[in-house]
């Protein structure tokens, strides 16, 4: 199911909502129960069966080998910035 986006014209709530396809052009309001008009959205279509560059770049490759990869390409971007390698990347413990 596709998500929607209402405003509100009476309060100007803008809010979303999860609806079948053949969906409503109004909704109610969840902040003051009045009518919510459907407004146009952005729309995200991915035709390729990757998610992104990189996972295309990385998708044949066992995991051992995309680390390897990854990493030097971050020492690659290290040497050319100037940014030492351990800067690059945050730590969470």
């Amino acid at each position: 199911m596709p998500i929607y986006e209402y405003c509100c014209e009476s309060c100007s709530t803008e809010f979303e909502a999860l609806r079948p396809m053949p969906a409503n052009n109004f909704e109610p309001c969840p902040q003051c129960g009045n009518q919510a008009e459907r407004v146009p959205s952005r729309l995200s279509v991915n035709f390729n069966k990757n998610s992104s560059r990189s996972a295309e770049r990385h998708s044949k490759l066992p995991a051992d080998q995309q680390a390897r990869v990854e990493q030097d390409r971050f020492v690659q971007h290290s040497k050319k910035t100037g940014i030492p390698y351990g800067d690059l990347f945050e730590t969470h413990e």
